[in-house]
């Protein structure tokens, strides 16, 4: 757990480093959705503060790597499916999860129904995702806690999580 803490803090001073992009990442026109300012501390038990299974698990996940706040972005192209916790989606890209303060985005786009996971840099929109297995920034465990979390509610409503507005 150190290795990995140290292995993504340093990723986290490179990404939050980085220089700005000329222009808005393609997601900052869309419709802004969850929010959450100051990302809870390890240990901290959120579903007695109202928060979900998933939320839960991406606090046990992500808190040692204190990423900051996070802010949710869905393609207003689908808005009225996502209002409605639609279950299914078309081909695209879907929505956003932005990390500011480490510099990264979670992403996820629908491809031939299915939902393709990402993390990319905010700063440039390459690629941030990490090929080791079981590594948070590893796009499997993305897809892992959408089809699993919560008896499967992210797979229920389509592979996104937090459909609700807040």
């Amino acid at each position: 757990m150190k290795k990995f803490l140290a292995a993504f803090a340093a990723l986290a001073f490179v990404l939050s480093s980085s220089p700005s992009l000329a222009a808005d990442p393609y997601w900052a026109k869309w419709t802004q959705t969850i929010k959450l300012d100051m990302f809870p501390t390890c240990g901290v038990n959120v579903l007695g503060a109202g928060g979900d299974d998933v939320l839960q698990e991406t606090v046990d996940t992500y808190c040692g790597v204190k990423p900051g706040g996070y802010q949710g972005y869905v393609n207003p192209k689908v808005m009225d499916i996502y209002k409605k916790k639609g279950k299914k989606y078309p081909d695209g890209k879907l929505a956003v999860l932005e990390f500011k303060q480490i510099g990264v985005a979670f992403t996820t786009d629908i491809v031939n129904g299915k939902p393709v996971y990402g993390v990319v840099k905010i700063a440039d929109g390459t690629s941030a995702a990490s090929n080791e297995k079981n590594h948070p920034l590893n796009p499997e465990v993305c897809a892992t806690c959408h089809h699993n979390s919560q008896d499967g509610v992210c797979r229920k409503h389509g592979y996104i999580c937090g459909n609700r507005m807040n």
